[in-house]
């Protein structure tokens, strides 16, 4: 998806320690910041890309490569993108869930959680809890993957669920609700993979490639375009979880 409108989420997890902040070093209090609360019990390592096109004074900006950030267990990352800031923020040093966001209009911040590349159990929106701008829930992404794809799985008819099962994107067994053991996603992921996390269990992410250029390509297209969130808050929090 094009970072130009992205998708948020907030959780508020208990209190963690604190760490130094990470990112630009020249920023103030109007600036973006994301903050990243791990309450796993394992360090969380992010791949950062920024977009091409990023000003000067975003992170990253005339780097060849950025470096991953890695979020210790039960810490909390103050990451200071920089102003204009576009990007992405991924889980899993990269085969976990996007987190994309914009900085780049100083009164608007798009955002979203993307699982079309992968998924990991996160979170993200605003620090304050303030909702988005049509008045909505800020906070995307899941806390527990697995566990909302169980919650879908007795819904499923038999053979779909077979379907599914030999995809390899979901294992487990045929059955009623619990019978899952793992779930995950990829860019390879089947279309009746794809239809069972976005429209089956309803995860609250991008997993659909959504509409490109305006084009409508489906039911599960115009689901996955409506998780693209904007809110007038620069604040962010990206909470990672077990």
């Amino acid at each position: 998806m094009a970072i130009a409108a992205m998708a948020a989420f907030s959780s508020f997890a208990a209190p963690v320690a604190r760490r130094s902040d990470q990112g630009v070093t020249n920023f103030g209090g109007s600036d973006p910041l994301i903050t990243f609360n791990n309450t796993a019990g394992q360090d969380r390592v992010y791949m950062i890309q920024g977009n091409f096109d990023n000003p000067s004074t975003a992170y990253g900006a005339g780097m060849p490569s950025i470096p991953s950030l890695t979020v210790p267990a039960g810490s909390i990352v103050q990451f200071h993108p920089g102003a204009g800031f576009a990007g992405a923020l991924s889980g899993m040093e990269g085969s976990g869930t996007r987190h994309e966001v914009n900085f780049r209009d100083p009164s608007v911040t798009w955002y979203n959680a993307d699982m079309e590349f992968g998924m990991s159990n996160s979170t993200f929106g605003t620090a304050d809890g303030s909702n988005r701008i049509d008045g909505g829930s800020s906070t995307t992404g899941e806390p527990d993957c697995l566990g909302k794809a169980n919650a879908a799985w007795g819904s499923v008819d038999v053979n779909t669920q077979q379907a599914l099962l030999d995809s390899g994107f979901v294992q487990g067994t045929t059955g009623g609700n619990g019978g899952l053991t793992a779930v995950s996603m990829s860019k390879d992921a089947t279309v009746e993979v794809v239809k069972f996390f976005q429209m089956t269990a309803e995860f609250n992410s991008y997993v659909d490639h959504g509409s490109i250029d305006g084009a409508v390509s489906g039911a599960v297209a115009k689901v996955a375009d409506k998780k693209t969130l904007s809110v007038a808050t620069n604040k962010l929090t990206i909470t990672s979880f077990d």
